[in-house]
C-alpha cells in the first residue's frame, strides 16, 4: 500500500516559513520597525564596553544582538540552536535583526556571560521609560508594587527525580537499621533523605538546595517585583542561608527566606528609581514579618499582607509590667528572664525573654535548658520564649483592616505578579532550558524581562494600551 503522507524536505519548510513570516510582518515586525528603537535605551557604559571588548573588526553590533534575544523571548522560542535555524531560512528575519551572517552559538553564549551587568543597567533604563506610559494608564494600578519569590532551575544532574529517589531509597534501607537498634524511636524517611542531599550541585555550587513549587530541588532564587499592571519592576537575585534544621520543615525554611529577603531587595530597588512613590505593597503570608511591616511604613506604603499561621501559634501572649518586661501567661506575678540579644542577618536586633521557671545547666561541656514547670504553656524544651523587636505592633494594627472589602479587593491582585512571573518563565522556556552557567541563567531572565518591557512598549505605541500585556496579540 503506498504511503499518502508527503515527505517534507527542507525547502519545503523553508517555503512554509517565509510564507508564514510575510503573512505576520505587518503585524509585528513592521511595528517593531515602526516604534522600536532598542538604541534609545541602550545605556553609553553599555555601547563602550561592548566595542572595547570586541573592537573595530566586530561582526555583530550591539543592537542587532539585542533584537535577535527580543526576538527569540517574544516568539517563545526555546533554544539559540532554533533561533539560528530560524535566522538561516529566513532572509527578513535577519534583516531585522541586523545579520549579515548568522553569530555562532557560541557568540550568543559569550554575549550573556559577558554583559550580564550591562543588561542590567539596560533593564533599569526600560523599567524607567515604561514607569511614566504605566502612570498614564493606569495611575492607581501603577501604584500598587508587588512582590514575590521564585527559583529558576537549574540544569544539574540533582534535579533529576531519580536523584532523590535513590537518596530516599538509601533512607529506607538506614531506616529497617535504625528500627532494630531502637524499637522505641521514630525515623522520619523523608526528612532523613532530605538532609542527606548535598546542599549544592556539583557542576554548579550557586544551585543550592531549596524548597520551591512545592517540592526540593536546585534553584537559582530570586525576587521579583511588578506593579499591578504586571509590568517588571525589579529583579534581585538575592541568596540567604536554606539549610534545613532538626525542627524546621520545609515550609518554614522557604517562608524565613521570603521574610529576610524583602528588604534588602526593596532598598536595591529604591536606590535605583529614588523617584519612584507606590501606595500599596502586596505580599504573600512568606513576607509576614515585623521587620517588613516596619519598613513599609517607614516607606510610607500601605502593607497588604496575609497572616502567616507560623508567626500566631495559639499560645497565650504574655502582659508587661511597668518597665516593659513580658510576664508568664500564667503567672502574671513573675517576670520573664532576660536571655541576651538575637542578631540575624537580614533581620533587626531581637531581645530574647525565656519562661522564669527555665534556666542554663551544663551538661558535659554543653549549655542546655532546664524547664522546671508543672504546667507550661509551651511544648518548648526552654519553657515559652518572648522576642520583643522595635515596632512589632505594625503586623496586628494594620492601617487596613485585613476583614475590610477593600483590603480583599486589594489582595486579589498578587496573582498579577504570579501571572507575570510564568510569563518570564515562558519567554525563555525554563521547562527545556539547558543553561548550566549562574550568569548565563541570570542574563536569560534580565533578557526576558527585557523583552517583556519592549513588547508593553510596543503595544502602547501601536494604540493597544487597553491589554497591555497581550503579547501574543502581536504575533497572532
Amino acid at each position: 500500500m503506498p504511503v499518502s503522507a508527503k515527505q517534507l524536505n527542507l525547502c519545503d519548510i523553508s517555503n512554509d516559513f517565509d510564507k508564514f513570516y510575510n503573512q505576520n510582518q505587518d503585524d509585528f515586525i513592521s511595528l517593531l520597525n515602526q516604534f522600536i528603537n532598542i538604541s534609545d535605551f541602550i545605556p553609553f557604559s553599555f555601547y563602550r564596553k561592548y566595542y572595547s571588548h570586541f573592537g573595530t573588526k566586530r561582526d555583530f553590533s550591539l543592537e542587532s544582538m539585542l533584537n535577535a534575544f527580543i526576538i527569540k523571548n517574544i516568539l517563545s522560542i526555546p533554544s539559540v540552536d532554533l533561533l539560528i535555524t530560524f535566522l538561516s531560512i529566513s532572509s527578513e528575519l535577519r534583516k531585522f535583526c541586523g545579520f549579515l551572517k548568522i553569530p555562532h552559538k557560541s557568540q550568543f553564549s559569550r554575549f550573556k556571560s559577558e554583559f550580564l551587568d550591562d543588561l542590567n543597567d539596560l533593564f533599569n533604563n526600560l523599567v524607567d521609560f515604561s514607569e511614566e506610559i504605566s502612570q498614564e494608564i493606569n495611575p492607581f494600578l501603577s501604584s500598587i508594587l508587588i512582590t514575590d519569590t521564585t527559583g529558576i532551575e537549574s540544569y544539574v544532574a540533582e534535579n533529576n527525580p531519580k536523584f532523590y529517589q535513590s537518596q530516599l531509597k538509601k533512607s529506607k534501607s538506614h531506616a529497617k537499621f535504625f528500627a532494630s537498634t531502637n524499637p522505641n524511636s521514630v525515623f522520619d524517611v523523608e526528612k532523613y533523605a532530605q538532609s542527606q542531599m548535598p546542599k549544592f550541585a556539583s557542576s554548579n555550587p550557586d544551585a543550592k538546595l531549596t524548597y520551591l513549587n512545592g517540592h526540593f530541588g536546585y534553584f537559582l532564587k530570586c525576587i521579583i517585583s511588578t506593579n499591578a499592571l504586571g509590568l517588571v519592576r525589579n529583579v534581585n537575585f538575592f541568596d540567604s542561608d536554606n539549610n534545613l534544621y532538626e525542627d524546621l520543615r520545609p515550609q518554614d525554611v522557604k517562608n524565613s527566606f521570603d521574610a529576610k529577603s524583602l528588604i534588602p531587595s526593596l532598598e536595591t530597588f529604591f536606590q535605583l528609581h529614588p523617584n519612584f512613590t507606590y501606595n500599596y505593597f502586596l505580599g504573600d503570608s512568606g513576607f509576614d514579618a515585623d521587620d517588613n511591616y516596619a519598613y513599609l511604613h517607614k516607606k510610607n506604603i500601605m502593607p497588604i499582607i496575609n497572616l502567616n499561621p507560623r508567626n500566631s501559634q495559639g499560645l497565650p501572649e504574655p502582659g508587661f509590667n511597668e518597665l516593659g518586661v513580658p510576664l508568664c501567661p500564667n503567672d502574671p506575678s513573675l517576670p520573664m528572664t532576660y536571655d541576651g540579644i538575637c542578631k540575624e542577618r537580614g533581620r533587626a536586633d531581637r531581645i530574647k525573654y525565656l519562661c522564669p521557671k527555665s534556666k542554663k545547666v551544663n551538661i558535659n561541656g554543653k549549655l542546655q535548658y532546664e524547664l522546671s514547670c508543672e504546667n507550661p504553656c509551651s511544648t518548648s524544651k526552654c519553657g515559652r520564649i518572648k522576642n520583643i523587636t522595635i515596632h512589632h505592633n505594625y503586623r496586628f494594627n494594620t492601617s487596613m483592616p485585613r476583614d475590610s472589602v477593600k483590603w480583599q479587593k486589594l489582595y486579589r491582585l498578587r496573582t498579577i505578579c504570579e501571572r507575570s512571573i510564568a510569563q518570564i518563565k515562558n519567554f525563555i522556556q525554563i521547562n527545556t532550558s539547558k543553561v548550566r552557567n549562574t550568569v548565563s541563567l541570570k542574563s536569560d531572565i534580565l533578557l526576558a524581562c527585557i523583552s517583556q518591557l519592549i513588547s508593553f512598549i510596543l503595544i502602547y505605541k501601536s494604540g493597544n494600551s487597553d491589554k497591555p500585556l497581550a503579547i501574543k496579540t502581536l504575533i497572532s
